[in-house]
């Protein structure tokens, strides 16, 4: 805990404090991003299979229900591709390559089935990351912020007992950086937290299936920092 001495009289002294705090909040909902490719002969072709593997897709969300609160597809590209040949490399036309991507957003508890159903329908799992409500993100960090002041608080009386003195009045409370006399490495808070989960796309030809895949959803870290000076009253 950092301490600044301002100016000192005869009986005070003013001090600068810093005050953190962090806890851990359950995730609201996660964020499943998929993705597929294949080639078709044709453009047509490419573009028929990407719109049924959407409809799969939109299929399987429905069928999560209440679980899956929203599906986006992001993107649905077609493009033509080419092979080199032959000992001078000429180029020659192989097919049409079509890329579906897209995100699903999902409540915790159901994260683990939704995702053995996109890996049944064939697509390839890419991410998941986790995050709050924005509602929920903004009552864990005042309720974080406001212990960030409470450990100002007791940095403050530990320095006053520290001088043989007492903690007086609150001059200035303010967000890291703003009193100018103390730099943060910490960011204030965060309200997403990324699992770096990526899965295998699986074929769909099988006969048997895992109903779910073993996810755990991750914890959410919101981190407050403070600043404060304080009027110490030395004995």
């Amino acid at each position: 805990m950092p301490l600044s001495v301002r100016h000192w009289n005869m009986t005070t002294a003013t001090i600068v404090v810093k005050g953190s705090a962090s806890d851990e909040f359950p995730a609201d909902f996660a964020v499943v991003r998929f993705s597929h490719q294949f080639t078709a002969p044709a453009r047509s072709e490419a573009l028929a299979e990407g719109n049924a593997v959407v409809a799969q897709l939109r299929d399987t969300a429905a069928q999560a229900g209440a679980g899956v609160r929203e599906m986006k597809v992001r993107s649905l590209r077609v493009e033509e591709t080419f092979n080199r040949v032959g000992p001078e490399h000429i180029s020659e036309q192989s097919g049409w390559t079509a890329q579906v991507a897209g995100e699903l957003l999902v409540e915790p508890g159901t994260v683990p089935e939704v995702v053995a159903a996109l890996i049944q329908v064939g697509v390839s799992i890419n991410h998941i990351s986790w995050h709050l409500d924005p509602d929920t993100a903004t009552s864990a960090h005042r309720a974080v912020r406001r212990l960030a002041v409470a450990d100002a608080v007791d940095a403050a009386n530990d320095f006053a007992v520290a001088l043989g003195g007492t903690v007086g009045r609150l001059i200035t409370l303010a967000d890291p950086g703003l009193l100018g006399a103390v730099t943060f490495q910490n960011g204030s808070h965060g309200s997403s937290r990324s699992s770096g989960i990526a899965f295998a796309t699986a074929g769909a030809s099988a006969t048997s299936w895992d109903q779910q895949v073993d996810i755990d959803p991750d914890m959410i870290t919101i981190a407050a920092n403070v600043e404060a000076s304080y009027e110490v009253t030395l004995d």
